[in-house]
This record gives C-alpha cells, structure tokens and sequence, in this order.
C-alpha cells in the first residue's frame, strides 16, 4: 500500500457509545479507518462479558450505523457470539455500514466469559479501499506466532482492540518495555503498523488501564501515557505509507 489515510481510534468506557465532542471531532476529520476497543458494549453493570451475547443483534446496527455515518472503515471493537451453544469473542469489520467479515479470538484467556470463550482458528485480512488490514484482539499479542502468521496474509495496517487489566504498582519501565517486546518487535515480525485500542474504566468489576498505542516495525511510535491510562481519548494519526518508509502525526483529544 502507498498513500495518506486518517486513522481514528477511540479510548474510552466499555458500555457507552461515542461522545459528541467526539462525533464533531470524527466529522470533521473524516477519518478512513475508525477503530473501537475490544468488548465495548459490554455494559457498565454487565456481570460478564457473555451478557453482551444477548445484545449481538443491536450492537452490530449501531456499529453498521456508524460505519455508514461516517463513511469510514470500521474496526467495531468486539462482541460475544453464541454459535450453536460455543462463545466467541468476535470483531467484526464495516465499510459505510456494509459487513466486510469478522475475525474470532484465537487466544482467549483461560477465564475469559467465565471460561466459556473458544478460541477462533484463523488469521485474517480484510481488503477494502486498497487497504489489506488485519485484526488481532488483545492476547493474541503475547503469542509470537500471531505476528509471523498473519504476516503470511500481507497486511498493510494492523488492529489490535483490547482490554488490559489494570496492574497494581506495575512501573511505568515495565510498560515501556513490555509495549517495545509485544508491539515494536510485533510489527516488526508483521512488518505492518499495528493500533491498539484500549478500554478504559471497567468491565464485569474489574478495573481495566487504556494502554493505547501505535506502532511500526521496530519502534512505538506513540503511547498512552501512566497518568492517562484511566481516561477518555480520541487518537487521530494521519498516516503515509510508501514502499520505504512510514510517516505519521499524531493527535490526541480528550475531554
């Protein structure tokens, strides 16, 4: 791929929908691609993350409902699918409403949905508007393999929505180096640019930290930092792609 694209992805509390400051931001940005964190409609008082299942029908209006407003891409975070009684952990991808495909979770947690969680069995990239994008959802990072394998599939851009446990006296250090072993080397290995897109708040009573970040191969290119890791944000980074080199400026918005 070489080209310029805007690439928006929102930070922010499992359960709620897009704030209007940042809907004005999103409209007036027109971003391509627009990116939502892993389990985002699981609600505040949800138990579970399976309670979300019950719900499948109507996220996935509203996310064809934003994909078509702002005639972007969508990266629509993650659901819980029942498929014949098996639990996936399902991300689904829109362009202007329209469903490209969805990509299920390969590496689950153990206790992930109580444990009900199945693990998906194939690497994915999507091809829309010349761009081959491919999505991981949160764990599959701590797994080498994810990186070589769907790196066999070509991608142009990476996505990565997540939610990360909040790590008590975890040092800023041990972020830092965690994110250049996981992501820079990760997109290295890709050799794609990933985005990871972090929960903040909670989700089933756990506290969660947003740990968003953007990285090309070899280097994290931009973080969220400690002292932001409880907030709302709106990343936009515009990014150039050329067959040498990676260029990006990147914006963050929060309230």
């Amino acid at each position: 791929m070489n080209g310029k694209l805007v690439i928006a992805m929102l930070q922010d509390r499992t359960g709620s929908d897009i704030r209007e400051n940042y809907r004005d931001i999103l409209r007036e940005e027109r971003p391509d691609i627009l990116a939502l964190p892993e389990y985002y409609f699981v609600g505040y008082n949800d138990n579970s993350v399976l309670a979300s299942c019950s719900r499948r029908d109507a996220i996935l209006k509203r996310l064809g409902e934003i994909s078509s407003e702002m005639n972007c891409i969508l990266i629509g975070g993650s659901v819980v699918e029942n498929i014949n009684g098996a639990f996936y952990n399902r991300s689904y991808m829109f362009d202007s409403g329209r469903i490209l495909g969805h990509y299920d979770k390969i590496h689950p947690y153990d206790n992930e949905g109580r444990g009900l969680i199945k693990p998906g069995y194939e690497y994915k990239v999507f091809a829309t508007r010349g761009i081959r994008i491919g999505i991981m959802i949160c764990a599959d990072v701590l797994y080498p393999d994810s990186f070589s394998n769907i790196r066999g599939l070509s991608p142009d851009l990476i996505f990565v929505p997540t939610t990360s446990p909040y790590r008590e006296n975890e040092s800023d250090m041990v972020k830092f180096n965690r994110d250049n072993r996981l992501y820079a080397i990760g997109a290295e290995r890709a050799r794609a640019a990933i985005f990871k897109v972090c929960a903040s708040g909670q989700i089933a009573g756990h506290r969660l930290q947003a740990r968003s970040l953007v990285a090309t191969p070899g280097r994290v290119e931009w973080r969220n930092q400690p002292e932001f890791e409880d907030k709302s944000a709106l990343i936009i980074t515009r990014l150039e792609i050329s067959d040498e080199e990676h260029s990006l400026d990147i914006q963050v918005h929060r309230e």
